[in-house]
């Protein structure tokens, strides 16, 4: 019997798992190179490589990679701590999968350094682009599961829609319609149409976006502003009025909903948007008027967080707030109008 059969070529793969190289006879289609006894075979099994440039657009980032003295390659890679439980994994195992299949080295900061950025080096550029096509990904998938922490708002605290919110929050009031109480109704200094919500998990990525905020003043070139916004009519988000978390205002801008549907796919391409913007097509306007999040305690310990609009939207169903002009949008901080005297906490700014 041949040796070549006792002992066959092997290819090692990941996890120390070795995989036996099948030869190809002549009559096969194969080379004599394959048969010679002598003969090194050339390559076993590979991978097909499932993020190759075909299926992935270039990575701005792969600028970046310089080639050190030694003939190694190296990328330095920012990266949120948020991420870096994830990107590590249980006992390093997410790192070192990433590691292995890139063959790559990567270097992830401690927690208590003040670096956030990440050290990938390998010997070939193309590991080093592959490791960092995987951890762009898992980032993402990261990301998704996050809470959003701003949102693009055009701000409505002003002037008469202000004056009319304040009118129909005290007809409401007084009406002492069950379960309807001043807790529930949004601040009047708060008072916004929200355009995008995103996460931005430190000064990098606050700073990404206003950069990209500011990218999207090239569409206004071809938009009448101030935008013109009409408030009138009431509304839920919910098809059933009698346990509601949410009633807001119809709005109708054209120019606005243009504006704001192409910042809604600017910031899709920029991996910094909040899983509620991720796959929405467009963006709806409307202006909140009661939110049941808001309120303090539960009515009753079976209470869903939810309230009985039915008589409100039949009394105020059509009620006209007016209108108003918008001639800058901000990106604010969520949960933040408790920190200052108006509106909520500005990160940036884009004035028209």
């Amino acid at each position: 019997m041949s040796r070549n059969v006792l002992a066959p070529t092997t290819q090692r793969m990941s996890n120390n798992r070795n995989y036996r190289v099948n030869m190809v006879h002549d009559d096969f289609g194969g080379s004599s190179k394959w048969n010679a006894a002598n003969e090194k075979i050339s390559k076993g099994y590979e991978e097909p490589d499932l993020y190759a440039d075909d299926d992935y657009e270039e990575d701005i980032a792969e600028c970046d990679i310089e080639q050190l003295s030694n003939g190694n390659y190296k990328l330095a890679l920012h990266v949120p701590k948020s991420f870096y439980g994830g990107l590590i994994g249980f006992k390093g195992s997410t790192k070192r999968r990433i590691e292995t299949e890139s063959q790559t080295e990567i270097h992830v900061p401690r927690q208590n350094d003040s670096s956030t950025v990440l050290i990938i080096q390998s010997n070939d550029r193309k590991n080093v682009c592959a490791a960092l096509r995987k951890i762009r990904l898992l980032v993402d998938s990261l990301r998704k599961r996050m809470k959003p922490t701003h949102f693009l708002a055009a701000p409505l605290n002003t002037g008469e829609v202000q004056i009319r919110f304040n009118e129909l929050k005290q007809s409401i009031l007084d009406a002492q319609l069950p379960g309807i109480d001043e807790d529930l109704f949004v601040s009047e200094r708060c008072i916004h149409l929200t355009l995008g919500v995103y996460v931005l998990l430190d000064d990098a990525e606050r700073q990404k976006a206003i950069t990209e905020l500011n990218a999207c003043r090239e569409w206004l070139t071809d938009l009448r502003t101030p935008f013109e916004i009409k408030i009138k009519g009431l509304e839920i988000m919910n098809d059933d009025p009698s346990s509601t978390k949410v009633l807001y205002a119809h709005v109708e801008s054209p120019n606005l909903q243009v504006f704001a549907d192409k910042c809604l796919n600017h910031f899709q391409s920029t991996g910094l948007c909040a899983t509620d913007n991720i796959e929405r097509d467009s963006i709806k306007l409307h202006m909140t008027v009661l939110n049941a999040r808001n309120r303090k305690e539960k009515v009753n310990k079976n209470d869903r967080n939810c309230f009985d609009a039915r008589e409100i939207l039949k009394r105020f169903g059509d009620f006209d707030f007016g209108t108003a002009q918008c001639n800058e949008v901000h990106m604010c901080v969520l949960n933040s109008s408790r920190d200052v005297d108006d509106f909520y906490k500005i990160t940036g700014t884009l004035k028209f």
